[in-house]
């Protein structure tokens, strides 16, 4: 076959239109085009033009992936399990995810303590709860393993627990029907509690904040 016109798709700029022997051969992207190195008048077997067929979608899986990252940083997992969603051949998303992490885009580490510090920022939670999240997400135990035990400290652990407890506590306060100390020492431990906090926390949290003493349960919650 003899390539006889290239031209600009009308509806999708960026992308060009091959033809051979004066009939429509095979969409390309601009980038795969001039990769080939093709022009009017060149030879193209049906070889190539699976080259370039498999190429393109290669392409077309790394931008989507682009696409998915500009909107937010993803774990490799989340972002592999997106690709399939949107029918990606296994090995196109497996080169498109190497070619990510060999480029730094896809990190699962740097993910994770990421996600950490904008939680602890825009809304602290406990180690429960992040952990619940980043396993949600993808992310391997052992990475967030790490990322926790760097992250969070005990000592910034309890004192943002603390202020979450004083803000919950004005909250009860405010009520217009005020509760009973020990019920409101139960609300404040229920409410650390979803938020994810260790038991361990939480029991320190109360004592610093002299609350009626209450006995916490004797089965402490763990993290996944």
């Amino acid at each position: 076959m003899r390539i006889t016109k290239i031209e600009t798709q009308k509806k999708t700029p960026g992308r060009m239109c091959l033809f051979a022997d004066g009939e429509f051969l095979i969409g390309l992207s601009t980038e795969n085009l001039l990769r080939a190195g093709l022009r009017v008048g060149d030879e193209i077997s049906p070889h190539q033009v699976k080259e370039l067929t498999a190429r393109e979608t290669l392409l077309s899986a790394k931008n989507a992936a682009l696409r998915l990252l500009a909107v937010r940083p993803r774990s490799e997992k989340e972002l592999a399990r997106r690709l399939l969603e949107k029918e990606y051949a296994e090995q196109d998303i497996t080169t498109v995810l190497g070619e990510l992490k060999s480029a730094g885009l896809v990190n699962d580490s740097m993910f994770a303590r990421s996600f950490i510090r904008n939680t602890l920022a825009l809304r602290p939670l406990g180690e429960i709860q992040i952990r619940r999240k980043l396993l949600f997400l993808g992310v391997p135990r052992s990475v967030i393993d790490d990322a926790i035990r760097e992250s969070l400290s005990e000592g910034d652990t309890t004192s943002l627990a603390r202020d979450i407890a004083l803000t919950y506590l004005k909250k009860l306060k405010r009520s217009r029907v005020p509760g009973d100390p020990r019920k409101m020492q139960s609300k404040v431990a229920a409410h650390l509690a979803r938020r994810g906090y260790q038991w361990s926390t939480i029991g320190t949290v109360l004592k610093s904040l002299n609350l009626p003493e209450e006995d916490n349960p004797d089965d402490e919650q763990s993290g996944l």
